[in-house]
């Protein structure tokens, strides 16, 4: 009887061992240096924070690297604030052409984030301000208690 090791095959009669070590090398490959690994060209939603009180609600969005005038705030029906733009991609200050990539996490292009409230704001003294990368949304409800 043979050894259970020698029987295992996988795919076109390859040993598994053979399989696994092609896995290996591909993926120490991927970890090189100069890969760079292709996301979707997609819009991507900012990290956003609620708070309220009795009169208000306050959204902050994290936008770091967007400048203001790429930044669109609208509200939809009382209930549904939606923040758009873009963000560039960075770079180091003054170095131009190729540059290769260790590690690549912070998203860019288009995005966008609609936040839902649960009760009607006033659309008119809605405010926005942005400061240190972050987007404040003051967003007063419509009645208090």
């Amino acid at each position: 009887m043979e050894n259970a090791m020698s029987m295992s095959k996988f795919g076109t009669g390859e040993p598994f061992d053979d399989w696994s070590r092609k896995i290996h090398d591909i993926m120490d490959e991927m970890q090189r240096r100069d890969y760079v690994q292709f996301r979707d060209a997609g819009t991507w939603q900012p990290a956003t924070n609620v708070y309220e009180t009795r009169t208000a609600y306050f959204i902050c969005v994290e936008l770091a690297g967007v400048e203001e005038q790429e930044i669109d705030v609208s509200c939809v029906e009382c209930t549904r604030i939606t923040i758009r733009g873009r963000r560039s991609q960075p770079r180091p200050l003054g170095v131009e052409g190729p540059l290769s990539i260790h590690a690549m996490e912070i998203d860019e292009g288009e995005f966008r984030r609609e936040i839902e409230l649960p009760e009607p704001i006033d659309v008119d003294r809605m405010e926005a301000t942005y400061c240190k990368g972050y987007l404040w949304i003051t967003a007063f409800r419509t009645t208090s208690d």
